[in-house]
């Protein structure tokens, strides 16, 4: 059986912050706070473990990257990461866009599991 504790880690201007909360315990808030620390961290970034982290902005400045591969890439994190995830039913999509007048790429990372939707954009200007 998994320990669904965690520390809360919500960011005090996320809507849904509770102050002077410690421990977060509810199944679905402990998988998207590691949905959310997979997406935004690289990896070598967490001492201790070279292998956790989504890379997307390494990922998304990659030449012939597919969205496929990127996807595979996010399954894997969570299959080795999140456990909990293990016999719950979830979607997750990659699609990449770009902004010809501002010359930007854009990565869309849409997730969702239970009543909870994730939507994910990373990119910045490249001129």
């Amino acid at each position: 059986m998994f320990d669904y504790t965690d520390f809360y880690i919500i960011d005090v201007n996320d809507p849904h912050y509770t102050a002077l909360q410690v421990v977060e315990d509810d199944i679905i808030n402990v998988i998207l706070q590691k949905y959310k620390m997979i997406l935004f961290t690289n990896q070598g970034e967490l001492f201790g473990d070279p292998n956790f982290g989504g890379n997307l902005e390494i990922l998304l400045y990659q030449t012939k990257v597919s969205q496929s591969y990127v996807q595979s890439q996010l399954y894997q994190q969570i299959a080795d990461y999140i456990p909990e995830l293990v016999n719950m039913n979830y979607s997750l999509n990659v699609a990449f866009t770009q902004d010809p007048n501002n010359y930007y790429d854009v990565m869309y990372i849409y997730f969702k599991l239970a009543d909870y939707e994730v939507y994910a954009q990373f990119g910045k200007s490249i001129n």
